[in-house]
Formats: C-alpha cells, structure tokens, sequence
C-alpha cells in the first residue's frame, strides 16, 4: 500500500552498525529513506534485489541516503544476524539497528506507527514525510521506477524549500 503524505517526521535515533546513534538531523537537507525490515521477514527479502537496484542507482548522489533499518528481531545478536545476512546475501546496504525499550518495542518504529515490513519512508530534507510504502508487489523494476519517481519528486520539494 503506497501513500503521499505530508507531515513532519517524529524525531527518531536508531543505530549504526558501529553503536553510534543516527537521527534525523544528521541527514537535514537530503532526501532519506528509511527501510524498517526484518531477517525473518519473507517481503523484506523480496523487496531486496529491488532495494538493491534503488541503491545503485543513488550510490552517486550526495542528495539521496538510504537507511536500513532492522526492527522487531528475535535473536540475541541482531545486529550480527543482520549484518551476516546482507553480507551473505550480496547487499550493500547501510544498515542501522533500532534498538528496542524496556518493554521490547523498536523505538523508531513505534514512532512512526510502523504496522508491517517492509515499511518504507521518503523523507524531505526538511524532515517531512511525502511518502510511506508498506510490503512489496513483486516487481523488481516497476518496484525501483515507483521509489525513483518519489525520490525525485521529494528531491524537488528540498530545491523549493
């Protein structure tokens, strides 16, 4: 289910794969997008290839940055279980962890009242969300052609601004 949206997005901190904490400061003027998924989940792993071409395709631009963000696992080591997924897999992705609260919740993820994964985001570089995306269709280039075009199209709302 895709949507335009057009609200300001909650203030989040996830981490890198080094423990240091990321928010959405850190990237104020690009466009982002965030990627809450999962290792055992089956449509993650589908909508990777095609999260893989997206990737490639922005790796050049500065503008664009790609947050991978693992949530809800049930292992020990997610962050070893995750890594050791991509690694194996081929995917380059820059991978964050969200780190879950006291009562087992991801935190970013319950901020942004992620329901389902994958779930993804297409935040302006003034922090408002114009796009959410949950699941996948399937279709690897008709997949990276959708995202293309929201990230192209919120590129253009960071020059308005």
């Amino acid at each position: 289910m895709k949507h335009s949206t057009n609200y300001q997005s909650p203030s989040f901190v996830v981490k890198d794969v080094n423990g240091n904490d990321v928010s959405l400061n850190d990237f104020k003027r690009k466009t982002i997008i965030l990627d809450f998924w999962a290792t055992w989940c089956g449509h993650c792993k589908k909508s990777f290839p095609a999260m893989q071409m997206a990737v490639n395709k922005y790796k050049d631009d500065s503008d664009v940055k790609f947050l991978f963000i693992h949530i809800w696992e049930q292992s020990k080591n997610p962050l070893e279980e995750a890594t050791s997924y991509l690694e194996s897999n081929g995917y380059t992705f820059d991978l964050y962890i969200d780190p879950k609260d006291s009562e087992g919740n991801s935190k970013a993820a319950l901020l942004f009242g992620v329901k389902g994964i994958p779930q993804k985001y297409v935040i302006d570089g003034g922090g408002v969300v114009r796009f959410n995306v949950t699941g996948f269709g399937g279709v690897d280039d008709a997949a990276v052609e959708e995202l293309s075009l929201m990230i192209e199209y919120t590129k253009k709302m960071n020059n308005n601004n």
